[in-house]
């Protein structure tokens, strides 16, 4: 585990009560509360991955994107976040899955809340957008989770004053599309999370958490994009008690701070060529289930050749399937997971 802040003492004691105390997650629990992450380059559009998701067991939940930087048909797009969820693909992928979170961006911004404050005529826009985006998230019945994408990594921190307005932007819009949704009728249920990747007393690194979700109205969840507490080398028994500290630090944390305490694991994962076997990532999400996750996300359906991590080198094998729809090591060992 990298590097924070904590007191080493009663890590030992907290984690040592609840390793002890900990219980495998069942079948049931993977069905509900575990899903895959959509994104990259796709075998076959947004039909083949629910298709494909679906052949691997996990058909209770599922995270996808949507916004300007991404499209599942491979042709990135700048139409309104209302507009693109209307098309057939994406209605689809919703119409399948009970719990949809979607990693979504507006067209409204540009990303310009990355490079300084926005005025309030942006805002305005931003708010109204994820506004129509929520109305057309609810006319159709499950639970539909709107996040962002690893605030740390998605906002310099020299703009976390500008990232903290227009993410208050988006979460006023939903909010007034929930309202607007409740007194039309419609079916569906909208909530909101915060994700972030840097846990409270990380040494060195400021929280997007701390700093800024804190200062926000309107979050459902709290997403918590793990990679930091995923140790490279670590065993399976290693992994365990990591996540079953790390989600009780968070739940406490955010329920201290008068946030909500609800917590999805947005993004976890590993290489499938460097652990072709799954002890690591069933100890994190059976020790994240049994401490309180709502949610996990693993990370990603098909393999991305050509990818490159921040050191330069291969991360391709992160996938459930090849990109000919082929079950992967990974994949086989996940499937087992969901009979």
């Amino acid at each position: 585990m990298h590097a924070r802040r904590w007191p080493a003492a009663r890590f030992v004691v907290v984690v040592a009560a609840l390793v002890f105390s900990l219980h495998a997650a069942t079948p049931a629990d993977y069905r509900q509360k575990l899903g895959v992450y959509v994104w990259g380059k796709l075998a076959g559009g947004l039909e083949a991955a629910v298709a494909d998701l679906k052949r691997l067991g996990a058909g209770g939940c599922v995270r996808v994107a949507i916004g300007p930087s991404w499209d599942p048909s491979g042709k990135n797009g700048n139409s309104p976040l209302d507009v693109k969820v209307r098309r057939a693909d994406y209605r689809a992928l919703l119409a399948a899955f009970p719990v949809t979170m979607l990693t979504a961006y507006d067209s409204a911004s540009s990303e310009k809340y990355k490079w300084g404050r926005l005025d309030a005529q942006h805002l305005a826009a931003t708010r109204d957008e994820f506004r129509r985006f929520t109305l057309e998230l609810a006319k159709t019945p499950g639970r539909r989770i709107v996040s962002n994408w690893e605030f740390e990594n998605d906002c310099p921190a020299r703009q976390w004053l500008s990232c903290q307005e227009y993410y208050q932007a988006r979460l006023d819009g939903i909010l007034d599309g929930r309202k607007q949704a409740k007194a039309l009728g419609y079916p569906g249920e909208v909530l909101t999370a915060f994700e972030f990747t840097i846990v409270p007393g990380f040494a060195g690194r400021p929280s997007g958490l701390v700093e800024v979700a804190t200062k926000l109205k309107g979050i459902d969840f709290i997403s918590y994009s793990c990679w930091w507490s995923i140790g490279s080398d670590a065993g399976a028994a290693k992994v365990s008690q990591d996540f079953a500290y790390v989600v009780p630090l968070l739940r406490n944390f955010a329920s201290g701070k008068k946030l909500t305490n609800r917590l999805i694991i947005g993004e976890f994962g590993e290489y499938w060529n460097m652990h072709p076997t799954d002890e690591r990532m069933k100890a994190l999400v059976d020790a994240s289930i049994d401490t309180g996750a709502e949610y996990l996300f693993d990370w990603v359906l098909y393999d991305q050749p050509g990818n490159k991590d921040e050191w330069g080198r291969d991360a391709s094998h992160f996938g459930k399937y090849t990109p000919s729809r082929t079950l992967t090591p990974q994949g086989r060992e996940f499937q087992h997971w969901f009979q």
